[in-house]
């Protein structure tokens, strides 16, 4: 679905675009519990994905945009929601511990011109295949830095998530 605009959050229109989905689901959260506190939390980037259990199964990176949309834009709706609302906002996205250069540190593919493996940085990798029939795994052991496949975070990188997380909760003790 689109991520629309606030205007979708604040006129209520419906479950259409990302925004308009939102204002039900704080609607729904505040009809259960008018007094519940509420932290807004943005995804976060993705690299290439492959599943270690099935190599066709992968999806490319947020780098790149899906039926014309963005990742970011997401991102910046869920923060443009918690500005409105006055939420603690856990902006993962825009986490510069968390960026795509620091989720794994290399991509193991075959070299086009040599077809023997080597270890490339994004996002020189971008460009280069990876074929799930043939390729071996392209993230080993010592690929791993804040997220194991591109996108499931490492320990590193839930320790970086949870700290956010507290530090937001900790703006909620403060409203209290």
């Amino acid at each position: 679905m689109p991520a629309g605009t606030l205007d979708d959050y604040v006129n209520d229109t419906g479950t259409g675009t990302t925004c308009g989905a939102y204002r039900k689901i704080i609607n729904k959260i505040r009809g259960l519990n008018a007094a519940a506190k509420i932290v807004l939390i943005t995804p976060m980037q993705r690299n290439d994905f492959v599943y270690v259990a099935d190599f066709r199964n992968k999806a490319y990176g947020s780098y790149k945009e899906k039926n014309g949309q963005s990742l970011e834009a997401f991102a910046n709706v869920v923060t443009a929601i918690g500005r409105y609302e006055k939420f603690p906002v856990v902006d993962l996205y825009h986490n510069k511990a968390l960026k795509l250069e620091k989720q794994v540190k290399f991509k193991r593919l075959k070299d086009p011109l040599t077809g023997r493996y080597k270890n490339y940085k994004y996002p020189q990798w971008v460009t280069i295949p990876f074929n799930p029939a043939t390729d071996e795994y392209p993230y080993p052991l010592p690929a791993i830095n804040t997220t194991f496949d591109g996108l499931h975070p490492s320990d590193k990188g839930n320790a970086i998530i949870a700290k956010n997380i507290v530090k937001a909760f900790k703006q909620l003790q403060i409203q209290l």
